[in-house]
């Protein structure tokens, strides 16, 4: 088996999984691969493998403060993890091939980083929406904290953090004092996300980067590699459709909106879709 096929099995597992509950950091690593024509996923695996075991290797870790600590000096001062600026643009910030490469990345790829980390060591640690921006919260049986896996890892306030990078825990320590905690971690705004959603947020903006730089090819591919891993997201779905049919490829339009009328629990959104069936089959009549 190819790392390819590797790539498609995985995802498609993933995707046979009820719920939310999947392996981040292998989905993340398949769908990378997929991105870079297939690359071997060893490596990488073997890395974040390394980034688990400096993290054990420091002792038993209950309490916030310790997990917390033991998260940044692995991921941020020893292996100097970092939030890319240019993420917006730069296609590698999206991949986790390229951000284990260049240790810089987009704040939803180094969040999956430290989810999958946490995850293996048994952490409670949760991925948060906020109002569009990706955060973790840390939950310990002595409390709990959001952090910014964008800004080396730092507990987080309603105020943007400004743009800098720690290389060191006593700067860390100090930046916070100067920048208190303002959230309140029960916050409305605070919306848990699930493996399943936290992967789809990342593809969603490859997708969109493809789509503003006109490559309907290539976004049609990544949506492909969306639903392998979330197959009854009926809206991945009619995109897909909507794509197909832009390019001329009315066979698969018409497969993947029959799909959608298949998943549609509302009598509306079936109904559209059957209109634009109906134009599909009359146009490749």
């Amino acid at each position: 088996m190819n790392s390819q096929q590797e790539s498609l099995r995985i995802l498609r597992r993933a995707g046979e999984r009820e719920g939310g509950s999947l392996s981040l950091g292998e989905a993340a690593l398949a769908l990378a691969s997929l991105e870079k024509q297939g690359a071997d996923l060893t490596p990488y695996r073997q890395h974040l493998a390394v980034l688990i075991e400096q993290v054990r290797s420091g002792g038993t870790a209950t309490t916030l403060d310790t997990q917390l600590q033991r998260l940044r000096h692995v991921l941020v001062v020893q292996n100097k993890y970092q939030g890319d600026d240019n993420h917006n643009e730069d296609p590698r910030t999206t991949n986790l091939m390229d951000t284990i490469d260049r240790r810089r990345g987009s704040p939803v790829m180094l969040g999956i980083i430290y989810l999958h980390v946490a995850t293996a060591m048994g952490w409670a640690m949760t991925g948060l929406d906020l109002s569009g921006h990706f955060l973790l919260r840390l939950s310990a049986r002595d409390g709990q904290v959001v952090i910014d896996p964008f800004r080396a890892g730092q507990t987080c306030q309603l105020e943007e953090a400004g743009d800098y990078f720690i290389d060191d825990e006593e700067s860390l320590l100090e930046e916070e004092r100067r920048h208190p905690t303002l959230l309140d971690l029960s916050s409305e705004l605070l919306t848990p996300l699930n493996s399943r959603e936290i992967l789809l947020r990342l593809q969603h903006a490859v997708k969109r980067r493809l789509l503003s730089q006109d490559r309907v090819e290539a976004a049609i591919a990544t949506l492909q590699g969306m639903i392998l891993f979330a197959p009854r997201h009926q809206d991945l779905w009619k995109e897909l459709g909507y794509l197909q049919a832009e390019r001329g490829h009315l066979r698969a339009a018409i497969t993947a909106l029959e799909v959608v009328k298949d998943l549609a629990s509302d009598p509306l959104p079936a109904q559209q879709t059957d209109v634009m069936l109906r134009e599909l089959r009359w146009r490749l009549n």
